[in-house]
């Protein structure tokens, strides 16, 4: 099987090397491609290249700005991971506009050229990931010409998507937006195959209820090694929230009912960027049970995450967009093996419940009486729900497993 893989998504080694570019004054944390967003598609392309049978051509457009980044030329870098993944960094000349048209050009020109190279094959397709707006136009332009079968993953839901109201930070609606919703709408109707993170995503995008797939998210087979020893834990209750600092994700309702949780034995870990750091650095300074650590490496919050003694995600159920989110904050909780607390978000298949605390509830209060139950229990108790929830991931929702079923569904792709 013959993979091309498009996105902004690069290999592990330039997408460190791009945050050395990023300009002083930009908080890297909002630079471009986000480390979730990289993770899930870096994890789908392992998963894929561990079948010896298969290989993946990744064709990356370096999701950077002149604004944000250093370097107006940016140089075409190839790159092998293995005998089975090749990078391909297209050029562009870092000017808005100019750089977008050069990378639609070249995206066109690769595509073109891939598909030649194969066209005696048969079992090839085309895997895009649907924020990519630029380039899936010119992509889907280019397998109609030399025919393709083609699917997108739907990460999240955009404006541009849909008519989802609060999948936007604002009420408001600019003609750019406007325009490419009305783009992408005739764009993905070309698509042959939708990959979703949740069932109601799919009455957004897959207006002509094409063959699409679930898949809520996914965790890297290699965690298994990872261990979650009891006698490292902190001595103190530690709540740990690891994650993009905004109050719509529930962080107001977080530091509140946690100030309320009156256990001077408890700590709050907060690690992350965004606007409502400022509120949490204020609140650290009237609760000292609050610790504020900010942005770290990946590798940092991954070991404190086995550290805690809980993890939350307290974001909130009442807003649109949670319909067509299934956050993969969770699913890196769950995999730590540390336990988890969290909303009832919709786009959470029940599976889940058998292997999370739940808050039942958006508001502090509601965090508050949720903490006083969890950590009311024995914490070798806590340790065995987080060890189970580790072992459900691991088991039902590794990248290998996951990467089985998008396979199933590109090649019953052929066979309709």
């Amino acid at each position: 099987m013959k993979i091309l893989y498009i996105s902004s998504v690069p290999s592990p080694k330039e997408f460190y090397r791009i945050k050395n570019t990023v300009r002083n004054n930009v908080n890297v944390a909002t630079y471009g491609m986000n480390e979730s967003g990289f993770k899930f598609h870096t994890l789908i392309q392992q998963g894929l290249a561990i079948d010896n049978d298969l290989s993946v051509v990744s064709l990356v457009g370096r999701s950077v700005s002149a604004k944000t980044h250093r370097c107006l030329i940016w140089k075409t870098i190839t790159e092998y991971n293995g005998d089975n993944i090749k990078y391909k960094h297209l050029g562009f000349i870092n000017i808005f506009g100019l750089k977008q048209l050069i990378l639609s050009v070249r995206f066109f020109n690769n595509t073109i050229s891939w598909l030649y190279k194969y066209r005696d094959t048969k079992d090839k397709y085309i895997i895009a990931d649907a924020a990519y707006v630029t380039a899936i136009p010119v992509v889907i332009l280019a397998k109609k010409i030399m025919h393709c079968q083609m699917v997108a993953i739907f990460c999240d839901i955009y404006e541009y998507m849909g008519n989802v109201k609060d999948a936007r930070e604002t009420n408001k609606v600019g003609l750019l937006h406007r325009y490419f919703r009305w783009l992408m709408a005739k764009t993905y109707k070309n698509l042959d195959g939708f990959i979703l993170l949740t069932e109601n995503m799919n009455n957004v995008v897959n207006v002509f209820d094409k063959p699409h797939l679930i898949i809520e998210g996914l965790v890297d087979v290699n965690m298994t090694s990872s261990i979650n020893d009891f006698k490292e834990k902190s001595l103190m209750d530690v709540v740990m929230y690891a994650g993009a600092l905004r109050e719509q994700y529930g962080l107001k309702s977080l530091i509140d009912g946690f100030m309320h949780y009156h256990n001077e034995n408890a700590r709050l870990w907060v690690y992350g960027a965004g606007d409502y750091a400022q509120a949490i650095t204020n609140a650290s300074e009237q609760d000292s049970r609050i610790e504020f650590y900010g942005l770290v490496d990946n590798d940092v919050v991954v070991k404190k995450e086995i550290e805690a003694t809980l993890l939350i995600n307290p974001r909130s159920t009442d807003r649109e967009f949670t319909k067509y989110s299934f956050p993969s904050k969770n699913m890196e909780y769950m995999v730590s093996g540390t336990p988890v607390l969290t909303t009832r978000l919709s786009g959470m298949p029940a599976e889940y419940y058998d292997y999370i605390y739940p808050i039942e509830g958006n508001d502090a209060q509601h965090i508050t009486s949720a903490l006083k139950a969890v950590f009311s229990q024995d914490r070798l108790i806590l340790h065995r729900m987080g060890k189970k929830a580790k072992q459900f991931v691991l088991e039902n929702k590794n990248n290998i497993v996951q990467v089985q079923k998008i396979i199933k569904l590109l090649r019953g792709l052929n066979d309709d």
